[in-house]
């Protein structure tokens, strides 16, 4: 690849803000750090000009996650979990994350697969919204994987009335005759309960959904 064919570098952006390589790293990689408006402004510009990706990879080594939402559901084909899916991607994208999708097709064996190969790409969310499972209490594969997930730094969200032991947003009587605003509005609520800090202490209490 010649020279003026290489892909742009996070040194190429902040040379091209005049900033320091750090404060351009935080401002892309979204850091709990506040990054001066001005100077955030400067990086989004001369990353928007030079084209410059961020490299998903080196971001989870960096911050321990990626910028995005693991969501595992049961079938993407069932207009009920397709609804949940839509409001997940909204309130990612306007939180600047991407989803992945993810079907389990009701099997508990390919949900633990499945949870097992999300925690490798490092998710900034993993949300289940999967229908309950014999094997939906504490110390087995299911929880231990999940338990390591957010120890790693990760938040994991439950929908529904599962015995999984972390935050849940309860899925209410979801029927067929269910709206797709209400399912749409079950997924946003998963992700804003997501970004919300973990509240310290024993058991976590359920989110509520307006409907």
């Amino acid at each position: 690849m010649s020279p003026s064919s290489r892909l742009p570098t996070l040194l190429d952006v902040a040379t091209a803000a005049g900033v320091s390589l750090a404060t351009a790293s935080r401002a892309l990689n979204g850091s709990t750090r506040t990054v001066n408006g001005d100077y955030r402004d400067r990086v989004f510009t001369a990353a928007a000009q030079l084209g410059y990706t961020p490299n998903l990879s080196a971001q989870a080594v960096a911050t321990g996650s990626t910028r995005t939402v693991a969501l595992v559901v049961t079938d993407i084909a069932d207009p009920r979990d397709a609804f949940l899916a839509s409001g997940v991607i909204d309130a990612a994208a306007d939180a600047g994350l991407t989803v992945t999708v993810t079907v389990t097709a009701g099997d508990p064996d390919r949900e633990l697969a499945l949870v097992r190969s999300l925690r490798g790409q490092r998710p900034r969310i993993l949300i289940l919204a999967g229908p309950p499972s014999p094997d939906d209490t504490d110390g087995t594969p299911l929880t231990d994987e999940l338990r390591s997930f957010e120890a790693g730094g990760g938040r994991v969200i439950v929908l529904g009335e599962r015995s999984l032991g972390f935050a849940t947003v309860p899925r209410g009587e979801i029927g067929s005759e269910a709206g797709p605003e209400s399912l749409a509005a079950i997924g946003r609520a998963a992700v804003a309960r997501a970004l919300v800090p973990p509240v310290p202490g024993p058991g976590t209490p359920a989110a509520t959904v307006a409907s």
